[in-house]
C-alpha cells in the first residue's frame, strides 16, 4: 500500500432508529450502519495502518444522523479523528504516516472540504 484509504458509506433512515448502509435505489442489501462501523474497527488496520477515510454519503434525518454520530464515537473512540490535528483547519492533511491507525470523517455536502 502507498497512502491512506478511502470507504464510501451510502448511508439511509433504517427501520426502528437504526440507520442501514446500502447502494440506494438497487437490489443490494442492507446492513446496520452499526454493524458496517464496528466491521471496520476489528478489520481495516489488521494488513495496513494507513489511514482510512470514510466518506459518508448521508440520505438521513437528524435523529438518525445523531444515532450514527453515537455509534462512530462510542465504537471508534481513539481511533476516530474528531478534531482538527494542530487545534486549525490545515492548509493540508497531515501525512499518512502521521495518521496511521486514526480513522477521518468525510461527509459529502460538506462544501469546505480540504483539498
Amino acid at each position: 500500500m502507498k497512502g491512506c484509504r478511502c470507504v464510501e458509506l451510502d448511508c439511509w433512515e433504517g427501520s426502528n432508529g437504526d440507520p442501514v448502509i446500502y447502494h440506494g435505489h438497487t437490489l443490494t442489501s442492507k446492513i446496520l450502519f452499526r454493524d458496517v462501523i464496528e466491521s471496520i474497527r476489528d478489520h481495516a488496520f489488521k494488513h495496513s495502518s494507513y489511514p482510512l477515510i470514510l466518506s459518508l454519503e448521508n440520505h438521513c434525518g437528524l435523529e438518525q444522523q445523531s444515532t450514527m454520530a453515537h455509534h462512530l464515537k462510542t465504537i471508534l473512540g481513539d481511533m476516530l479523528l474528531i478534531q482538527p490535528v494542530d487545534g486549525d483547519q490545515p492548509k493540508q492533511l497531515p501525512s499518512p504516516e502521521f495518521m496511521s491507525s486514526l480513522q477521518e470523517i468525510r461527509p459529502l455536502q460538506a462544501k469546505d472540504v480540504v483539498q
